[in-house]
Order: structure tokens, then sequence, then C-alpha cells
């Protein structure tokens, strides 16, 4: 009776090793999975209004690098849309370079670099959810459909986009092309834009897009560096 006994026991130690293991495996994986990424919000659907255009956000991911670079470079179809204001999250690094700034409405490209200077600057890292690191509002030449692309060649290629941690040289850790976004100008609406009014330097304001029909998130939840800067607004 005590060996079968133990041999129950040691069944039961067993399973309860193993659900640990499948636990383990379920929640530890995809953290370890994440990797630093940019992404767009949203990531495609259908304008309505020809007249009141479309907004996008440039959403920033490092997966819990410390980045001392991180450069966006966006192309659109200039014959559909075209880049009316351009903004940027100022709090999450320390220098923008001009020399890496471009706003191309003719060839339709848009840049942005972030740099702070490893041993003086505090690194960008993302704290719980990822960042606005630029909105860009466009307004429509064209109806029908259009897409955002990226530059992008796994290297710190001069007008791709690239995430780079301090070394010498800078390694590039943004190892996946980020996705693309359509959108269609047609006859629905599509809510764009993550509010982040909190970014405001001033006492507040309310961003209304398409007629009033986009319903806000609250920024305080999602967003906790601060320091909007407009880099382009087409007069």
């Amino acid at each position: 009776m005590l060996i079968f006994n133990t041999v129950i026991v040691k069944k039961y130690i067993k399973t309860i090793l193993l659900t640990f293991i499948l636990v383990g495996i379920l929640f530890v994986s995809p953290s370890e999975a994440a990797e630093p990424t940019f992404s767009l919000y949203p990531d495609g659907g259908v304008v309505t209004n020809k007249n009141n255009g479309f907004t996008v956000d440039v959403m920033i991911d490092s997966a819990g690098e410390e980045l001392v670079s991180a450069r966006f470079v966006i192309t659109y179809d200039p014959e559909y849309v075209q880049l009316k204001k351009a903004e940027r999250n100022n709090a999450l690094f320390a220098q923008w370079p001009e020399d890496e700034t471009s706003i191309d409405n003719e060839n339709g490209v848009v840049m942005l670099t972030g740099f702070s200077q490893s041993g003086t600057d505090t690194l960008y890292t993302t704290a719980d959810e990822p960042d606005v690191m630029a909105r860009l509002s466009f307004e429509v030449v064209k109806l029908g459909d259009t897409t955002l692309n990226w530059e992008y060649s796994g290297s710190d290629d001069n007008f791709k986009s690239v995430m780079l941690v301090d070394g010498s040289p800078p390694q590039n850790v943004l190892s996946t092309k980020p996705s693309s976004a359509t959108f269609t100008i047609e006859k629905e609406i599509v809510n764009t834009a993550i509010a982040w009014n909190r970014y405001v330097l001033i006492g507040g304001f309310v961003l209304i897009l398409f007629g009033g029909l986009m319903m806000f998130s609250d920024p305080t939840k999602r967003f906790a560096k601060r320091g909007t800067v407009v880099v382009y607004e087409e007069d």
C-alpha cells in the first residue's frame, strides 16, 4: 500500500510541475517574443469626408530597449493625399536633428529622427504601452485607396526607418519592417489618431476629427510623457 501511494504522489507531483511549465510558457513567451516596433494608428480604414482629411499617429514601442535614436521614414502617394500638418512628441528624445527631418509633398515622403546622447541624456524606453512619436494630418486630393508605407532595409541606412541602441557603432534593433496602412476614401468614416491632449503645453484643447464622430480615449492612462511640437504646418 505504501508503494502504491508513493507512485500516486509522484504522478501528482509530475502533473503539478507540468502545469507550472505550461503556464510559464503561455505567460512568459509572449513577453520574450516582444520586439521593438513602429506602428500606425489606425492601421487602415475608410474615410468619408474628403474635405476633412484624416489623421494618423506614428507609434513607437522599444520593447524594453533603451534607444539612443529612432527614425521613421513613411511614404505616401501625393496624387491621393498631401501632408497638411506634422507634430512630434518632443518629450521622447532630447534632440530632433533638422538634417534628418524631411517633409516632401512632391514625392510623398515624411521623415523624423529623435536622438538622445548616451551618458548625457535620458535614453528613450517605452513604459507600459506604445507612445505617440508623431501625428500626421493629411488632406485628401483624390478619392480611392491610398497606402502609407515604411522605408526599411534592416540597417542604419540613410532615409530608412531604424531604432538604435548604444554601441560602437550603434545597433539597429528594428528587426522587422513595420506594417503599412491602407485607407479607402469613400462612404464611411474611420476614427483616426489617439487623443494626446495631455501632451499639449497650453491649458488644454479639444481636437475634433471628422465632424465630431470620433470618441477620444483617456490619455492619462495611455501616455506618461508630455510635449507636443508642430514641425510642419501648411499655410
